[in-house]
């Protein structure tokens, strides 16, 4: 029996709000009594990006949501509101609609608030030539006398920086697509005692960037694509952090996180490599305490030019490894680095992503095709402590054959090998003959555990 049937309209409500806003309209189809019930949630998004169904005309979309966003706004009842976002690009036709928006939302009472002017057509490149674009949007005075918001997105919408220190009770903030300049952050850090998760996505400056600030909750900050200078630099002190991310250039890092427990690391700006990238690349490293790690293919491919130099294989406390890597040639010894770097490993996902490639000083690497064989080094991670292991979006290329197979023979603790199909091959075969081919990939081969379990799945 439909349990949800014998509850008020007002609870059903409160469920409703905890929906994502296109899965609370899908609701509406379930019979007659929830056809406008869903039109009280209290979690709203006004996304333009919802109306792409529509067709090729953009013009026609953008009306479609313009009259959708007046209908709802001139009908809704409630008087409180959660959330709100609205996503709308290019905006200048619209600013009253906008602004009407935004007042809506303040006046119920919101304590979540996005607004997200970005286009959707902006991308790295834009950052990289150095051809920001203008913000579309600039705050409307009377937000800020909002002072009850607990979160904050602001993505191509420029701010008054003395005026939104007001909002004293904030919790979590998003900045994405603006200037950034050194101090901004700074005071933002210090009127904000309460901030506990920062994000900054696709902005600038000239300087660099500093985390840091009195009596600083910060557990989370998320880094993407922040372009500094020419010789740039990130100095984070956060005794209280959990989660970083870094996407982005290289730079040097000065980081103090005492209660760090994972990281988030991608280097997909840069295109070049040296011996003085793979040292700041292990001194950054050092930097991080943590359990939990996630590298890109620009560290596999750059890290182990820190060898060169000094020789010396680091040890991290890392018991989970996540490598986004297309198992090249050139990433090979960056895996066997990071093995032999992490002896008490637990957990390894193999993320297969495009193939990238990077300029190296020292030039292309030494034949590895052979890396993975039977007689190939042993890790004391492998031997002793690594249980489970994910291949995600395999595509059954040389090197990750070699890798599994060498799992299977070398791996005493192994309990779980999950490995996932990538689209490529699925559009090749059947699962069904996938897995065929991965049972035969260790045909012949004595297992190193017995406790081991393969599992081969699809989407």
């Amino acid at each position: 029996m439909d349990m949800f049937s014998f509850l008020p309209d007002h609870l059903l409500v409160i469920i409703l709000s905890f929906l994502a806003f296109q899965e609370a309209g899908r609701t509406s189809v379930l019979s007659r009594r929830w056809q406008n019930i869903w039109r009280q949630t209290r979690n709203i998004e006004f996304n333009e990006r919802f109306f792409s169904y529509i067709g090729a005309d953009d013009e026609a979309r953008r009306i479609a949501f313009v009259n959708f966003v007046q209908n709802w706004t001139d009908n809704y009842q409630p008087s409180v509101l959660d959330r709100v976002c609205i996503t709308f690009s290019r905006p200048g036709n619209f600013l009253v609609l906008v602004e009407d928006c935004i007042r809506f939302a303040v006046t119920r009472g919101v304590k979540v608030l996005g607004l997200d002017f970005s286009d959707p057509s902006w991308n790295d490149e834009l950052l990289e030539l150095g051809n920001y674009p203008e913000p579309a949007y600039v705050l409307p005075q009377f937000v800020y006398q909002h002072g009850v918001l607990e979160s904050l997105t602001l993505s191509s919408c420029n701010f008054n920086l003395p005026e939104i220190i007001n909002f004293h009770l904030l919790k979590h903030l998003a900045l994405g697509w603006i200037e950034l300049p050194l101090p901004t952050l700074s005071v933002l850090l210090n009127k904000f005692p309460l901030l506990e998760s920062l994000s900054v996505k696709n902005c600038w400056n000239t300087d660099g960037l500093q985390v840091g600030g009195q009596n600083l909750r910060l557990r989370s900050l998320v880094v993407e694509k922040f372009i500094m200078s020419e010789n740039p630099w990130i100095e984070i002190e956060a005794p209280h952090l959990r989660y970083l991310k870094y996407s982005g250039t290289m730079a040097v890092f000065d980081i103090e996180a005492g209660e760090l427990e994972e990281a988030y690391l991608d280097f997909g700006l840069e295109y070049e490599g040296n011996e003085g990238m793979g040292d700041l690349l292990y001194q950054l490293l050092h930097q991080l305490p943590v359990r939990t790690l996630t590298v890109c293919t620009y560290m596999l491919q750059v890290l182990p030019l820190e060898l060169i130099s000094n020789g010396v294989t680091p040890v991290f406390g890392v018991a989970k490894l996540t490598l986004r890597t297309a198992m090249l040639s050139c990433e090979q010894k960056g895996v066997k680095y990071l093995l032999r770097s992490c002896p008490v490993l637990q957990a390894l996902t193999i993320q297969i992503v495009p193939q990238r490639l990077v300029d190296l000083d020292e030039g292309q690497p030494d034949d590895v095709r052979h890396v993975w064989t039977l007689n190939a080094l042993e890790y004391h991670c492998i031997n002793q402590t690594l249980r489970v292991v994910q291949v995600k979006g395999y595509t059954g290329t040389r090197h990750e054959i070699g890798f599994l197979k060498y799992l299977f023979c070398r791996g005493r603790v192994l309990e779980k090998l999950h490995i996932s199909i990538g689209e490529e091959l699925l559009n090749q075969r059947s699962i069904a003959e996938n897995r065929q081919l991965v049972i035969q990939t260790f045909q012949g081969l004595r297992r190193a555990s017995n406790n081991l379990r393969i599992n081969t799945y699809g989407r």
